[in-house]
């Protein structure tokens, strides 16, 4: 075992019946599982994902210490517990319970985290509370018990959306989340300009998205978006539309190509994609373009 549990290895401190499981439905990095459990005493080490406890069914009296005192309080559906990741915790209960567990990664919250508070994380820690209710908390778990239960279709993309509201909620109203200092606002190193202009070029004719650019520099999509805006003098998006043009520029110039596949070479969907954002940059349509210089 390393120093902190896995999702898999938590029955081993926590025993219990499990009712459901969202592995084939969801993402790994933010799972739920629904337990039945008898009354216990149990000690459970340092975990690696947060973890969010909603009741489901039955009432108790709970005591929990994860550090210093222990605490006390009564729970039963309609209540949330929350325990921050890497601490070991301490629990006992006297009534049979049923719960559904979230368990969300640090890389989905600092994820979720840089995407809503458009800042990037350093560290983040939820806050230690026993018993809180919360109707947002309860009706998403219910619907994702619901999702992973009935398998409907759209089921995985209906679980991830409320995955992101699930996180985006904890962050706001639960979370301690500690930002990272600025980093540098002024332009690109030659050697990561050059590595970025040439991933651009290579990969014109498809999708390029913010996430593949910002890794070619270490950075996170946040602050690759702003160190771009200043080296550059625009969006990502609006350079890599403009390389695209400048390409289709290149096949017309040369080549007897059929526009759809100048369309599809220099990574527009279709014809109609081309000739709209073409007459968009250079006011004049690709068939004028290619006019224009063979004349």
């Amino acid at each position: 075992m390393g120093q902190f549990i896995t999702v898999e290895e938590l029955p081993r401190y926590a025993p219990g019946e499990l009712m459901l499981d969202s592995s084939a439905v969801g993402k790994s990095d933010f799972r739920l599982r629904v337990f039945r459990y008898a009354p216990s005493d149990i000690w459970v080490p340092p975990n690696e994902n947060f973890l969010i406890v909603v009741y489901r069914e039955g009432t108790t009296s709970m005591n929990r210490r994860v550090t210093g005192a222990w605490k006390q309080d009564h729970v039963g559906r309609g209540v949330t517990t929350l325990l921050t990741r890497a601490e070991p915790s301490n629990w006992r209960w006297s009534h049979d319970i049923e719960v559904s567990h979230f368990y969300i990664s640090p890389k989905v919250m600092a994820k979720t985290a840089s995407e809503a508070f458009d800042r990037d994380p350093e560290g983040i820690e939820l806050h230690d509370l026993l018993r809180i209710e919360d109707p947002v908390l309860t009706w998403i778990g219910d619907r994702m018990v619901q999702e992973v239960s009935e398998g409907s279709p759209g089921g995985r993309l209906c679980y991830d959306a409320l995955a992101l509201q699930a996180s985006v909620h904890l962050l706001r109203r639960y979370a301690s989340v500690q930002f990272k200092m600025p980093c540098a606002q002024g332009r690109f190193r030659p050697a990561h300009a050059r590595l970025i202009e040439d991933y651009i070029e290579q990969n014109i004719s498809r999708n390029i998205t913010l996430e593949e650019l910002a890794n070619i520099c270490n950075c996170t999509p946040v602050q690759f978006a702003r160190k771009f805006q200043v080296h550059y003098g625009m969006r990502p998006h609006a350079y890599v539309l403009s390389r695209k043009v400048e390409r289709a520029c290149q096949h017309l110039r040369k080549d007897r190509l059929a526009l759809k596949e100048i369309a599809l070479l220099s990574g527009f969907s279709d014809q109609s994609h081309l000739n709209r954002i073409f007459r968009r940059h250079l006011n004049i349509t690709p068939a004028e373009y290619r006019k224009s210089c063979l004349s």
